[in-house]
């Protein structure tokens, strides 16, 4: 993989060496995670209920970028991002997630270096232009991640959350146009793999207090195979859903042979 990124580094360096023009902006949209509860949307970026009667979820996703483009059609873009994301098993369309009645709530911090590629010239200097483009990458997220206790005063399970850190690979598409020569408004989705499965709580850690209370207590045995569910074969994704705006600066690129 690494050798892969760098021969597509040589190669865009070598197609637009004296090209230096440079883009720093914002994105804001919504995010989900496809994962074992909830629907089984692809891309959900909607406000939704996590539980009947509960609170509105804003599946908010904002960051911020800067974009390096090599020559017209080639670049590279630095994205921080951070997505609160939720869903809740009772407004699934399949019955036994409707009785299972899970719901979660959790928070994503993502940077991530991206390749992209417009179809269209829409890197020089013009006062319009548009393209469709794609993008791939690779980065890093946070996301909590629950351990479970026993609590022998109150008698029942509780738990506690940590931030667990591991590699993400984004890619995705999108359409951009340029307008009054500097500035850039983009729609764009991006699927993020992340080669875990616990967005959404469907595992978690157990403490050594609390498998020994399911050894002694077959109920408390029978609630810790609870915390576990959903297909373990599948691992999450997450996807982000949104536009960009972007403000082009520094020497206009000079494409050179």
């Amino acid at each position: 993989m690494s050798r892969f990124l760098l021969f597509i580094f040589v190669l865009c360096f070598s197609q637009g060496v004296l090209a230096q023009r440079h883009e720093i902006g914002i994105f804001a949209g919504g995010a989900n995670v496809i994962g074992d509860v909830g629907k089984g949307n692809y891309i959900n970026p909607f406000p939704t209920r996590v539980t009947s009667g509960g609170d509105i979820v804003l599946p908010i996703s904002i960051g911020g970028l800067y974009r390096f483009n090599i020559n017209p059609h080639m670049g590279f873009r630095l994205n921080l991002t951070y997505s609160h994301v939720g869903a809740g098993d009772f407004k699934s369309g399949e019955q036994f997630k409707r009785d299972r009645n899970q719901s979660f709530e959790n928070d994503i911090l993502e940077g991530a270096v991206l390749f992209e590629y417009n179809f269209k010239d829409i890197n020089e200097a013009q006062e319009f232009a548009h393209s469709p483009y794609l993008f791939f990458g690779g980065g890093a997220f946070q996301a909590k991640y629950r351990i479970y206790d026993y609590d022998a005063d109150e008698g029942e399970i509780v738990h506690d959350t940590y931030n667990k850190r591991k590699l993400v690979f984004p890619f995705g598409l999108g359409y951009k146009v340029r307008f009054n020569y500097n500035w850039l408004l983009s729609l764009e989705t991006g699927f993020r793999y992340t080669n875990q499965d616990f967005l959404d709580y469907n595992v978690a850690d157990f403490t050594k207090n609390l498998i020994n209370a399911g050894n002694s207590n077959p109920v408390i045995a029978e609630e810790i195979r609870d915390k576990t569910f959903g297909n373990m074969s599948n691992k999450d994704w997450y996807v982000q859903t949104g536009i960009t705006l972007t403000y082009s600066f520094g020497r206009p690129a000079c494409y050179c042979n």
